[in-house]
Protein backbone atom coordinates (compact mmCIF):
# COMPACT_ATOMS: atom_id res chain seq x y z
CA UNK A 1 0.00 0.00 0.00
CA UNK A 2 1.39 3.52 -1.08
CA UNK A 3 1.97 6.02 1.43
CA UNK A 4 0.12 8.91 0.99
CA UNK A 5 2.21 11.78 -0.61
CA UNK A 6 0.30 14.08 2.09
CA UNK A 7 1.51 11.67 4.70
CA UNK A 8 5.34 11.71 3.23
CA UNK A 9 5.34 15.62 3.01
CA UNK A 10 4.46 15.85 6.76
CA UNK A 11 6.82 13.20 8.24
CA UNK A 12 9.58 15.38 5.65
CA UNK A 13 8.33 18.54 7.45
CA UNK A 14 8.57 17.58 11.10
CA UNK A 15 12.28 16.14 10.20
CA UNK A 16 13.11 19.15 8.70
CA UNK A 17 11.60 20.96 12.01
CA UNK A 18 14.17 18.32 14.26
CA UNK A 19 16.83 19.90 12.18
CA UNK A 20 16.52 23.34 12.29
CA UNK A 21 15.67 23.08 16.19
CA UNK A 22 19.27 21.13 16.92
CA UNK A 23 20.75 23.96 14.27
CA UNK A 24 19.56 26.28 16.41
CA UNK A 25 20.70 25.07 19.53
CA UNK A 26 24.09 24.90 17.68
CA UNK A 27 24.08 28.35 16.65
CA UNK A 28 22.78 29.81 20.15
CA UNK A 29 25.83 27.69 21.79
CA UNK A 30 27.78 28.73 19.33
CA UNK A 31 26.97 32.32 19.78
CA UNK A 32 27.41 31.81 23.56
CA UNK A 33 31.21 30.59 23.36
CA UNK A 34 32.08 33.46 21.33
CA UNK A 35 30.67 36.03 22.98
CA UNK A 36 32.37 33.87 26.32
CA UNK A 37 35.62 34.41 24.01
CA UNK A 38 34.58 38.01 23.90
CA UNK A 39 35.13 38.44 27.59
CA UNK A 40 37.82 36.12 28.61
CA UNK A 41 40.01 37.85 25.99
CA UNK A 42 38.75 41.32 27.26
CA UNK A 43 39.84 39.80 30.79
CA UNK A 44 42.81 38.58 29.81
CA UNK A 45 44.32 41.72 28.19
CA UNK A 46 43.47 43.74 31.25
CA UNK A 47 45.05 41.17 33.87
CA UNK A 48 48.17 41.07 31.47
CA UNK A 49 48.38 44.84 31.70
CA UNK A 50 47.75 44.85 35.31
CA UNK A 51 50.76 42.03 35.34
CA UNK A 52 53.16 44.43 33.24
CA UNK A 53 52.66 47.39 35.35
CA UNK A 54 53.22 45.70 38.66
CA UNK A 55 56.46 43.25 37.26
CA UNK A 56 58.26 46.59 36.43
CA UNK A 57 58.07 47.34 39.91
CA UNK A 58 60.02 44.03 40.37
CA UNK A 59 61.92 44.24 37.43
CA UNK A 60 65.37 45.93 38.89
CA UNK A 61 65.24 43.22 41.27
CA UNK A 62 64.78 40.03 39.26
CA UNK A 63 67.84 38.74 37.39
CA UNK A 64 67.09 36.77 34.38
CA UNK A 65 66.57 33.23 34.91
CA UNK A 66 64.99 33.78 38.35
CA UNK A 67 61.69 32.89 37.48
CA UNK A 68 62.66 29.75 35.55
CA UNK A 69 64.93 28.41 38.63
CA UNK A 70 61.96 28.89 40.85
CA UNK A 71 59.90 27.20 38.34
CA UNK A 72 62.11 24.29 38.49
CA UNK A 73 62.51 24.14 42.10
CA UNK A 74 58.84 23.87 42.54
CA UNK A 75 58.52 21.26 39.91
CA UNK A 76 61.36 19.68 41.55
CA UNK A 77 59.62 19.49 45.02
CA UNK A 78 56.29 18.75 44.56
CA UNK A 79 56.05 16.24 46.29
CA UNK A 80 58.01 17.76 49.44
CA UNK A 81 54.80 21.07 49.01
CA UNK A 82 52.35 18.07 48.87
CA UNK A 83 53.13 16.52 52.08
CA UNK A 84 53.59 19.93 53.76
CA UNK A 85 50.28 21.31 52.67
CA UNK A 86 48.91 17.63 54.30
CA UNK A 87 50.39 18.41 57.30
CA UNK A 88 48.49 21.80 57.30
CA UNK A 89 45.36 20.55 56.95
CA UNK A 90 45.89 18.14 59.25
CA UNK A 91 46.69 20.16 61.41
CA UNK A 92 43.82 22.45 61.05
CA UNK A 93 41.63 19.38 61.31
CA UNK A 94 43.40 18.77 64.70
CA UNK A 95 42.75 22.08 65.59
CA UNK A 96 39.17 22.61 64.91
CA UNK A 97 38.40 18.78 66.37
CA UNK A 98 40.26 19.79 69.17
CA UNK A 99 38.13 23.06 70.10
CA UNK A 100 35.54 21.64 71.93
CA UNK A 101 37.48 19.94 74.52
CA UNK A 102 39.61 22.65 74.89
CA UNK A 103 36.58 24.53 75.86
CA UNK A 104 35.77 22.05 78.06
CA UNK A 105 39.01 21.68 79.67
CA UNK A 106 38.79 25.43 80.35
CA UNK A 107 35.10 25.50 81.62
CA UNK A 108 36.57 22.68 83.97
CA UNK A 109 39.42 24.95 85.14
CA UNK A 110 37.12 27.82 85.82
CA UNK A 111 35.18 25.66 87.86
CA UNK A 112 37.69 24.48 89.67
CA UNK A 113 39.33 27.74 90.62
CA UNK A 114 35.59 28.80 91.66
CA UNK A 115 35.85 25.56 93.70
CA UNK A 116 38.86 26.40 95.52
CA UNK A 117 38.04 30.00 96.03
CA UNK A 118 34.71 29.30 97.68
CA UNK A 119 36.45 26.75 100.18
CA UNK A 120 39.43 29.37 100.80
CA UNK A 121 42.28 28.22 99.35
CA UNK A 122 43.48 31.64 98.07
CA UNK A 123 43.01 33.61 101.22
CA UNK A 124 45.44 30.63 102.80
CA UNK A 125 47.87 31.50 100.19
CA UNK A 126 47.37 35.31 100.71
CA UNK A 127 47.59 34.70 104.40
CA UNK A 128 50.51 32.65 103.80
CA UNK A 129 52.34 34.99 101.59
CA UNK A 130 52.05 37.90 104.27
CA UNK A 131 53.41 35.99 106.97
CA UNK A 132 56.43 34.97 104.60
CA UNK A 133 56.81 38.77 103.83
CA UNK A 134 56.95 39.94 107.46
CA UNK A 135 59.11 36.70 108.44
CA UNK A 136 61.42 37.69 105.59
CA UNK A 137 61.39 41.45 107.01
CA UNK A 138 61.68 40.37 110.83
CA UNK A 139 64.59 37.87 109.87
CA UNK A 140 66.82 40.37 107.46
CA UNK A 141 66.30 43.42 110.32
CA UNK A 142 67.53 41.41 113.01
CA UNK A 143 70.53 40.17 110.63
CA UNK A 144 69.41 36.47 111.40
CA UNK A 145 69.66 35.87 107.57
CA UNK A 146 73.34 37.09 107.19
CA UNK A 147 74.29 34.89 110.43
CA UNK A 148 72.42 31.80 109.29
CA UNK A 149 74.76 32.38 106.00
CA UNK A 150 77.47 32.60 108.01
CA UNK A 151 76.62 29.46 109.98
CA UNK A 152 76.09 27.28 106.67
CA UNK A 153 79.03 28.51 104.81
CA UNK A 154 81.03 27.35 108.01
CA UNK A 155 79.36 24.06 108.07
CA UNK A 156 79.71 23.27 104.77
CA UNK A 157 83.49 23.64 105.04
CA UNK A 158 83.48 21.42 108.31
CA UNK A 159 84.03 17.15 107.45
CA UNK A 160 81.92 14.94 109.95
CA UNK A 161 85.05 13.89 111.54
CA UNK A 162 85.97 17.50 112.63
CA UNK A 163 83.24 18.12 114.65
CA UNK A 164 83.55 18.76 118.33
CA UNK A 165 81.75 15.76 120.23
CA UNK A 166 79.43 17.54 123.06
CA UNK A 167 77.98 15.41 125.99
CA UNK A 168 74.75 15.79 127.60
CA UNK A 169 76.43 18.03 130.77
CA UNK A 170 78.21 19.75 127.61
CA UNK A 171 75.17 20.61 125.91
CA UNK A 172 73.32 22.08 129.09
CA UNK A 173 76.33 23.86 130.31
CA UNK A 174 76.62 25.25 126.39
CA UNK A 175 72.75 26.27 126.65
CA UNK A 176 73.60 28.64 129.67
CA UNK A 177 75.66 31.25 127.53
CA UNK A 178 73.63 34.11 126.99
CA UNK A 179 73.76 33.84 122.93
CA UNK A 180 72.05 30.34 122.86
CA UNK A 181 69.24 31.66 126.05
CA UNK A 182 68.61 34.45 123.50
CA UNK A 183 68.23 32.51 120.62
CA UNK A 184 66.08 29.87 122.49
CA UNK A 185 64.35 32.79 123.88
CA UNK A 186 63.22 34.23 120.66
CA UNK A 187 62.16 30.29 119.30
CA UNK A 188 59.90 30.00 122.41
CA UNK A 189 58.53 33.44 122.05
CA UNK A 190 57.54 32.87 118.45
CA UNK A 191 55.84 29.49 119.16
CA UNK A 192 54.14 31.28 122.08
CA UNK A 193 52.29 33.76 119.92
CA UNK A 194 51.16 31.41 117.11
CA UNK A 195 49.77 29.19 119.70
CA UNK A 196 47.92 32.06 120.91
CA UNK A 197 46.97 33.11 117.88
CA UNK A 198 45.93 29.77 116.74
CA UNK A 199 44.25 29.35 120.00
CA UNK A 200 43.11 32.66 121.53
CA UNK A 201 42.76 32.35 125.54
CA UNK A 202 38.59 33.39 126.96
CA UNK A 203 38.27 36.94 128.07
CA UNK A 204 39.64 38.01 131.58
CA UNK A 205 42.30 35.21 131.39
CA UNK A 206 45.27 36.45 131.59
CA UNK A 207 48.53 35.36 129.40
CA UNK A 208 51.59 34.92 130.76
CA UNK A 209 54.52 36.53 128.65
CA UNK A 210 57.67 34.16 127.99
CA UNK A 211 60.65 36.54 129.50
CA UNK A 212 63.97 36.50 127.58
CA UNK A 213 66.83 36.45 129.66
Amino acid sequence: MAIPVETQLQEIKAQLDAIQGELNVRNRHLAELDELKDDLTAILKDVFQAAIVELDDVTPFLQTGDLTSLVKKLLRNTNRISATLSKLESAADFVADSKPISHDLFNRFILKLDELEQKGYFQIAADLQGVLDALVRTLSGRKVLPALGSALESVNHLEADQAQGYSLWKMYRASKTPELRRLMGMAMTFLQVMAREMDPPAQGSAQPALAVK
